[in-house]
Formats: C-alpha cells, sequence, structure tokens
C-alpha cells in the first residue's frame, strides 16, 4: 500500500459494543435523546441534540462552545455513536464521516485550516453556505432529506462566526484519530507498506 497519495475513506464503522443501551462507556452520556430525535426525522431536534451532547462530553454545556483545543478531548466512542446514528436514521446522507470526503475534496486537510476559500468551497457543497456565498445560520438550514449531502449535523450555531473553521477542522482530525476516517497527506513523500 502507498501512503503520501492525496486519499481519504471513511472506515468500516463498528457498532459500538455498548450500543443496546446507548450510554458511553467512556463518558456515560445518553445518547438515546438523540437516537429517538433521529427516529422521528426530527432534523432541527436533533442537530440541536448533538451540539448539547458534544458540549457535554467535553464539559462545556456552561460555555456553549468548544474551542479547537478541546476538540480532540471528545472521546471516540461519543463522536462515533452520534455518526453512526445520523448515518442510520438520514439513510447514510448525514453524518461527520459522510462529510469528511467532501472536506477533503474541497481542497480541506484535517486539523489544519488550509485556507478559508477551501473551507468555504465545502460550505456550499454541504449547504452551510448557499451559491450566492451567503452563510446558513442554524435556522436557515434544511432540516429534511432533501438537504444536500453531508448537511448535518451542522455542530454550531452558524458557519464560521467566533473559530467555527479552525472547531470544524479540528474535528476532522479527531475522525482520523478516532478511526472514522483515513487521509494520508499527498505532500509526504511515498512510502511502501506491506497489508
Amino acid at each position: 500500500m502507498l501512503t503520501g497519495v492525496s486519499s481519504f475513506s471513511v472506515l468500516g464503522q463498528e457498532t459500538p459494543n455498548n450500543q443496546s443501551s446507548l450510554i458511553s462507556p467512556e463518558t456515560e452520556i445518553d445518547y438515546t435523546p438523540l437516537q429517538e430525535d433521529l427516529q422521528q426525522k426530527q432534523w432541527l431536534e436533533a442537530n440541536e441534540t448533538t451540539t448539547t451532547l458534544l458540549l457535554r462530553a467535553v464539559n462545556r454545556e456552561a460555555q456553549g462552545w468548544i474551542p479547537q483545543d478541546e476538540v480532540k478531548n471528545i472521546a471516540c466512542w461519543d463522536l462515533k455513536i452520534i455518526d453512526d446514528l445520523w448515518k442510520q436514521y438520514s439513510g447514510g446522507r448525514f453524518g461527520f464521516s459522510v462529510q469528511f470526503p467532501i472536506f477533503v475534496e474541497t481542497g480541506n486537510r484535517p486539523g489544519r485550516l488550509v485556507d478559508t476559500e477551501a473551507y468555504d468551497n465545502f460550505g456550499t457543497r454541504i449547504g452551510w453556505r448557499n451559491q450566492d456565498g451567503w452563510i446558513q445560520f442554524k435556522y436557515s438550514l434544511d432540516y429534511s432529506l432533501e438537504a444536500p449531502v453531508g448537511h448535518l449535523p451542522n455542530p454550531r450555531p452558524e458557519y464560521q462566526i467566533t473559530g467555527g473553521r479552525l472547531n470544524y477542522t479540528a474535528l476532522t482530525q479527531r475522525m482520523v484519530e478516532c478511526g472514522m476516517a483515513a487521509y494520508s497527506d499527498p505532500r509526504k513523500p511515498l512510502i511502501y507498506q506491506p497489508r
């Protein structure tokens, strides 16, 4: 296998061992409310529940936001179950790992803001920005299955204000660290790795 080639993949998602109860073995957070919102196709409520659960996962509920350096503290089990639930109930249209390949295809790199234009292209592709380049805020997003692939979840109440770009790039790095997606940097030399 060659690495160093610009590539990415969404890895096979194994259901966390504790999914029957949906309680994280790492944080003890119960993800049943998210499952209930998604089962009922209440996409707006599910998006808000996702934000609340992510804040709870890093003990930032009181602050209402997660700084970039705290994103690395989101437990992998928690991030994976959120992603799995979104993919399951949206028929594979929504989820963080659904957003990941689009993020990379538009010129972005996990963990690093390459440039604002690449990030804006990502936002436009998944509908976080409209075709005129205007930012779509939380309540103007499309909370239906007709939304662009990867449109949800949007874990920020706004598209880019107060570090949203940096937080999202940190989240993509966390996805790689948690084994939800694979990425190799195209600028690194090719290295042969036997299977």
